[in-house]
């Protein structure tokens, strides 16, 4: 018989600008609130998944592992696919447990973006050009490829800016319920259209925070952790793949192109595992790196029509006590983005959601929650969908 997977704990390191710790350091401190928060030790970890910081050692879990401790492993591993990473490490991790090759998982990741060493827009423009030799020297930075996706999406829908200016808006309000988030002052849809241009149509308002932090959570056998009634489900993951160079993906194929994701085919193994429909969510966290990856992917995901997520965020939808609240800590957007592993606080805010723990932000009767991750523009997707360990 299957053994069951669960996140049996979650923990993250200080958030936001942290000059007093290194990477490994900030690293450590999120493992080892998760493993606590599980009611384990280090020696019940026989499962490692990193995400580490870039421009490190690809042997970067043996120096984790080492440092945490954990001796002898039956699956270790440097698992760098950018923002998507956690997604499919999630799934490994389930895997992993469900087979019987591991007990319990350790996934964590951190990074210090502001303040590490090789921290600024030259590193994370060497990482995101899509292509070294032909574009990145001619400052196709991760802004520009963002700001092509926004210009082709507002013009196949006739659409302005504003739109994008939503999601900033709406991300905001959660941010301000978060005592840890870093930017909590209420913005509004003229707020970010006056912010600068960071790339046409992108505004300083709609670009994702550039900070210092770590996540951690643990997979684990359901009911190994001290309290069970705290783990939280796995309902479904799916991911999916297109192709990574801009020109591809903007060429597309079938029903797939720059503004028409294939995280639609991710959502349909989700929402096919968890026999579930948009509509039955009752808290998402969706990886906001820029305010457009939102609108692509709500569309894509099927909450909302092609061309209709401005107009859905617009009427509240994702708000505090909206029908479904998004991003509830502040997301990348409000809250802290520390790199490959930003979208990770996603998933320990939902679980805190799940859980009924997330303080004054917390969205009654939440009982399902979706994640989703993305990187390489609009090109690399997973969805994960949460909700109680009993079901």
């Amino acid at each position: 018989m299957t053994t069951k997977a669960v996140i049996s704990g979650i923990g993250e390191s200080r958030i936001g600008t942290v000059p007093d710790q290194t990477a490994l350091g900030i690293t450590l401190e999120a493992a080892k609130k998760a493993v606590e928060d599980a009611g384990l030790t280090f020696q019940d970890i026989d499962g490692l998944i990193v995400h580490p910081p870039f421009h490190v050692s690809p042997r970067y879990h043996i120096i984790v592992s080492e440092m945490l401790g954990i001796y002898v492993k039956t699956l270790c591993d440097t698992m760098m696919m950018g923002g998507a990473s956690y997604g499919a490490a999630l799934q490994e991790a389930q895997w992993a447990i469900e087979t019987g090759r591991c007990r319990n998982v350790l996934i964590v990741g951190g990074e210090k973006l502001r303040t590490g060493h090789a921290s600024g827009s030259a590193m994370m423009a060497s990482v995101g050009a899509h292509n070294l030799d032909y574009e990145y020297p001619f400052a196709a930075t991760i802004p520009t490829y963002y700001a092509l996706l926004a210009q082709r999406y507002l013009h196949e829908y006739n659409l302005d800016p504003s739109v994008l200016a939503e999601v900033a808006v709406a991300t905001r309000k959660h941010a301000a319920r978060n005592p840890n988030a870093t930017m909590r002052e209420l913005i509004t849809v003229d707020d970010v259209l006056n912010s600068p241009i960071i790339s046409s149509p992108l505004h300083r308002l709609d670009c994702s925070l550039v900070s210092d932090g770590a996540a951690a959570y643990v997979v684990s056998r359901k009911g190994t952790s001290r309290d069970p009634r705290r783990e939280i489900g796995f309902l479904g993951i799916g991911q999916a793949q297109s192709t990574y160079h801009m020109g591809h993906l903007a060429r597309g194929h079938g029903d797939h192109d720059l503004v028409h994701t294939v995280i639609d085919v991710a959502g349909r193994q989700a929402f096919g595992q968890a026999g579930l429909t948009p509509e039955q969510i009752d808290v998402a966290g969706i990886y906001d790196s820029f305010t457009i990856t939102v609108l692509v992917q709500l569309e894509d995901l099927g909450f909302c029509g092609r061309g209709e997520a401005g107009d859905y965020i617009r009427a509240g939808t994702v708000d505090p006590g909206g029908k479904m609240p998004m991003n509830t800590h502040g997301g990348l957007l409000s809250n802290a983005h520390p790199g490959a592993c930003g979208g990770m606080l996603a998933i320990t805010e939902v679980v805190r959601q799940l859980r009924g723990e997330a303080g004054d932000r917390q969205v009654p009767g939440a009982e399902t929650g979706l994640v989703t991750s993305a990187s390489a523009v609009a090109s690399n997707f997973s969805v994960t969908i949460l909700g109680p360990a009993d079901a």
